[in-house]
């Protein structure tokens, strides 16, 4: 079973569906927030005991990333430091696609309690960006992220002074850092291997929209894989057959309306969608906007 094995990884599509009904259980619109500031303590996960055990924040920082694929194969967060600010880009995948809202601010503020715990100094963002819709009320937001917050961008970051990368970490253990390494690097190499598979997938699915929604069945034929096979596979990235065809709609959807000559029904239909009303459901929980709202922003 995954609970009595200590390196599995729960399977993404489980993951994101969970963040994505548990706020529809609350009544707080700020989800991640509430969660937080319940939990007191950041959660006990590899990233908080490297960060933990290392001499500064950003030597923890760095550790932390150069193990994210233990969370997720396809993890694509990066530090950006510069002179006087440093940058943490979080993104779980090729963009445009991301973590549900609540887990982006859950995430940033875990990582703000964290940072001030272990260093032992009062931290606040310089900015925040947040790539969806902001809340009715940003109280909360700015008590913990400073007053610099920017909703609908186009990433979803959080940038501290430079200097804070320096702080020193109240306690670090130099033997329990190592030992804590050793085991993410062992539990790492024992990962699979990156394939093209997931390339090769979306590939095919983006040339069987035209024709209607692709079914997994088409894709392995064109493929010359049995449906177990390539469910397995698609499983060991972390992701599935499902998640792959809602990501192709996404990335297809958000060229076509870049594209004026394209109208809002023929998006729809290239999209494998029986019903415009379909596309633009589809498109909300995507976006947290309607395709036209998006076309007249623009991108």
């Amino acid at each position: 079973m995954t609970l009595s094995d200590p390196d599995a990884r729960v399977p993404v599509p489980l993951l994101l569906a969970l963040w994505k009904f548990l706020p529809s259980q609350c009544e707080d619109e700020s989800f991640g927030l509430w969660l937080g500031e319940r939990l007191g303590a950041p959660p006990l996960s590899l990233a908080s005991w490297l960060i933990s055990n290392s001499p500064t924040l950003g030597d923890g920082l760095a550790a932390a990333l150069r193990y994210q694929r233990l969370l997720l194969d396809e993890a694509q967060s990066e530090l950006r430091i510069g002179a006087q600010e440093a940058s943490y880009r979080h993104q779980i995948g090729p963009p445009p696609f991301r973590a549900p809202s609540p887990a982006i601010e859950f995430g940033f503020l875990t990582f703000v309690q964290l940072a001030q715990r272990l260093t032992g100094t009062t931290i606040v963002p310089l900015r925040v960006r947040l790539r969806h819709a902001a809340p009715r009320d940003t109280t909360r937001h700015e008590r913990w992220f400073g007053p610099r917050l920017e909703f609908g961008a186009a990433d979803d970051e959080l940038t501290l002074e430079r200097a804070a990368l320096d702080l020193e970490v109240v306690g670090a253990d130099p033997a329990l850092s190592r030992i804590v390494e050793t085991h993410a690097a062992a539990a790492l190499a024992r990962l699979p291997e990156k394939s093209e598979l997931r390339a090769r997938v979306r590939s095919e699915i983006h040339a069987l929209l035209r024709t209607g929604t692709p079914s997994v069945e088409a894709v392995c034929d064109r493929l010359k894989l049995s449906r177990r096979t390539l469910q397995r596979h698609l499983g060991a990235s972390g992701t599935s057959f499902v998640e792959e065809l809602d990501r192709a709609r996404h990335e297809l959807a958000l060229r076509y309306l870049a594209d004026p000559r394209v109208t809002l029904q023929e998006a729809a239909f290239l999209l494998g969608f029986s019903e415009v009303s379909a596309f633009h459901r589809a498109f909300q929980r995507w976006t947290g906007q309607t395709p036209k709202r998006f076309r007249e922003r623009g991108p």
